[in-house]
């Protein structure tokens, strides 16, 4: 289909050009021009539909199945992310601090409490880090006071104070529960 000669175009009133034919085709197969184009050339006596200067090829339809199908999943994974990724990551936290810090006692205490000192059914929201007392000692051990909102399975509302004590394993690189009190309010 290449071709030096020179072709002009019929398009909705306006004649535009030269074009060679591979410009044509493109025209047409991208879908610049529409089907309805007229061509003509020196020599010829009347413009033509350009579909017999270059050969439409049919377009493949989308198939928009697929895309549904995987923009569907997509979302759906977006609010499975949205709606446990934080439980995932706070669970994650708890269960898996090796270091000797405030901030992992803190963590550790949260698990302890949760293992520990809930009643069956009950949810529990934590304070922030900021609003804990957490207290190493001699490099083997630590106390943390944490407060958190707790909802029982039946009932209101309550926020609890819990004291939990910790030893640290520096050979396991762990922190172990020893003991948690609720301190507020009284048992």
């Amino acid at each position: 289909m290449k071709s030096t000669e020179v072709f002009y175009l019929h398009i909705e009133g306006d004649e535009r050009g030269p074009y060679t034919v591979s410009q044509i085709d493109h025209l047409l197969n991208s879908g610049l021009i529409s089907e309805q184009a007229l061509y003509w050339r020196e020599g010829m006596e009347q413009w033509n539909p350009v579909t017999d200067l270059v050969t439409l090829r049919v377009q493949p339809k989308r198939d928009w199945t697929r895309t549904a199908i995987l923009g569907g999943v997509l979302v759906l994974l977006l609010i499975l992310v949205r709606v446990f990724g934080p439980t995932a990551v706070m669970g994650w936290r708890e269960a898996s601090q090796s270091d000797f810090t405030t901030t992992a006692a803190y963590w550790r205490a949260r698990e302890v409490v949760r293992s520990n000192a809930l009643a069956p059914g009950a949810v529990v929201l934590f304070h922030k880090f900021e609003t804990a007392t957490v207290t190493l000692q001699n490099n083997d051990g630590g106390e943390v006071v944490l407060k958190g909102d707790v909802s029982p399975a039946r009932g209101s509302v309550q926020t609890t104070t819990w004291k939990v004590r910790l030893a640290y394993d520096h050979r396991l690189k762990q922190w172990i529960g020893r003991e948690v009190k609720q301190i507020d309010p009284p048992v």
